[in-house]
């Protein structure tokens, strides 16, 4: 089989959503890919399932690979996943999100129009546990608004190995926000691609979106590390984006209220 694309799933006790992530990928109307699941040693179900699923790819001719054993968290898992890739092109699924059924069909097109690019984002819808759209995500990617803040959708992203073999896997260091980190070091070498279209979904449990305070933190950190722009604009960034978080926070609070009079 021609491994066109590598699906980097990293999984931690995930057992109540990695059967939806799992049938996403499975159902793909593209074929031409593999499945890397890297386990951080789950207590629960989580194995099982990957048991489960692991004889339906294979009947289905789609290679999966998977591991289980103690890391030190995503950015870890992520870069165990890239020493098994088999393919130039690498996406990194929650095991809580999941893609629409011609999500990698679409990238691959992409990838076919323009052979100059190295990385590719698209548009992901962020839902709640209902599956109720919370908003849409995802931007093209802009060097000087990545220097800013980070405002692609990196669940709906496909990154050439190229990128990884010049600049290195992920920082293991950070615990929320180390795809920062990476794109803060790719930085303006990054040639994009952005398909204007909704490709997954992406379920706000996620550990930023948990963490918001700590992700800001090491955001702060990461900026002052790679020195792209001034001090000044650094601190104006962060603590717009807590006045920001705060008046979003106080909005949903009032309205959940008001809905549930």
């Amino acid at each position: 089989m021609n491994i066109k694309l590598s699906i980097i799933i990293a999984t931690y006790n995930s057992g109540k959503t990695l059967r939806d992530t799992l049938n996403s990928v499975l159902l793909q109307t593209f074929k031409e890919f593999e499945i890397i699941i890297i386990d951080g040693l789950s207590n629960d179900n989580t194995m099982q399932i990957v048991n489960e699923f692991e004889e339906k790819f294979k009947i289905n001719g789609i290679p999966f690979y998977w591991i289980s054993e103690k890391d030190t968290g995503i950015y870890d898992a992520w870069n165990k996943g890239l020493t098994k890739a088999n393919s130039p092109w690498i996406a990194f699924l929650g095991s809580d999100d999941t893609y629409y059924p011609d999500a990698l069909e679409i990238y691959n097109t992409q990838i076919n129009k323009n052979l100059n690019i190295n990385y590719i984002c698209s548009k992901v819808e962020y839902v709640d546990s209902n599956n109720k759209v919370l908003k849409i995500l995802g931007n093209p990617y802009s060097y000087n608004q990545m220097i800013r803040y980070m405002d692609i959708a990196h669940v709906g992203s496909f990154h050439n190995i190229e990128l990884f073999e010049t600049h290195g896997n992920f920082d293991t260091s950070y615990k929320i926000v180390g795809d920062y980190d990476f794109f803060m070091k790719c930085a303006n070498e990054i040639k994009p691609a952005f398909i204007d279209k909704i490709t997954a979904r992406m379920l706000n449990s996620g550990i930023s979106n948990n963490n918001i305070k700590n992700a800001l933190n090491e955001v702060l950190a990461i900026q002052i590390k790679h020195k792209k722009t001034t001090f000044i604009q650094i601190y104006f960034e962060y603590y717009y984006a807590i006045l920001r978080i705060s008046k979003n926070t106080i909005t949903t609070f009032i309205i959940d209220k008001l809905q549930k009079k």
